[in-house]
């Protein structure tokens, strides 16, 4: 059945107790992909067939200055022809550092069997980079100043997926340019880049034991070849195909529980 929805993001609670270094990320962790896997896998747009807007706004360590602050905006719309096509927007700013990633997707399904299926996804679009010295404490410093500046990129990415029934595996390549726009030229290391540098693997299976409950365990892998690899895994609960609770557990980060709602038709 063909509905429109809006979903809200209700609340992210991180309950980890130890806060650790944190680590260099190519591409944000997204808390909101429970409820929109599209933000990961191009591959997945229009995956449940509706036409649907998203928003999610996270907030991470609340009370810090300048801590990530990412706001993700998507609609996606599936086609009676096995096309679907979206729009997806991605705003972050952490401390002197903002980024704003605008892009089109399109997908396309291939039917294999009963309730099986292959999906293939691609996002194009502009990346605007972004360095504002005067957040920092000595905006006059020679290094800051070799990074204050703006720059505009192309960028996109590709994703697959499988499904079978309830089972969803999926595989994508999320960055097309280098992730890293600051660096210099003489640091050959960084600006060496590949879109298979950086990987994102999931897998996830829905278990309905009556009409009205879902649950759905999931276990995401990034694979990054500069960084550290990291994994999560998650489970989701939904009652009635419109309210969600669950909890993630992820590499160096903690526990985190999300709930969220649905709204539409």
């Amino acid at each position: 059945m063909k509905k429109s929805t809006i979903i809200f993001l209700l609340a992210l609670i991180n309950t980890c107790l130890i806060i650790e270094k944190s680590k260099a990320q190519i591409a944000p962790i997204q808390n909101q992909y429970y409820f929109n896997s599209y933000i990961y896998n191009p591959a997945w747009l229009g995956k449940d067939n509706v036409q649907q807007v998203f928003l999610g706004i996270k907030k991470q360590w609340i009370g810090v200055e300048g801590s990530p602050t990412i706001t993700t905006l998507t609609y996606e719309k599936a086609l009676a022809s096995r096309v679907s096509f979206g729009g997806r927007i991605i705003n972050i700013n952490e401390g002197p550092i903002f980024n704003l990633s605008s892009q089109f997707t399109a997908s396309y399904r291939i039917e294999l069997g009963l309730e099986s299926y292959l999906n293939f996804g691609m996002s194009l679009g502009v990346l605007f980079n972004g360095f504002n010295a005067s957040k920092l404490d000595d905006p006059d410093d020679p290094l800051v100043a070799q990074q204050n500046s703006s720059n505009l990129n192309f960028d996109g990415g590709v994703g697959f997926g499988y499904q079978n029934g309830k089972l969803n595996i999926g595989l994508s390549l999320p960055n097309f340019a280098n992730p890293q726009p600051f660096a210099q030229p003489t640091d050959k290391s960084r600006l060496s880049y590949s879109p298979w540098d950086y990987l994102i693997g999931s897998i996830s299976y829905a278990f309905e034991p009556n009409l009205e409950w879902q649950f759905t365990p999931t276990l995401m892998y990034h694979y990054n070849k500069r960084f550290s690899n990291q994994w999560e895994t998650a489970l989701k609960a939904t009652y009635q195909g419109s309210y969600y609770l669950g909890g993630i557990l992820r590499k160096d980060a903690g526990f985190t529980l999300f709930g969220g709602l649905n709204i539409g038709d």
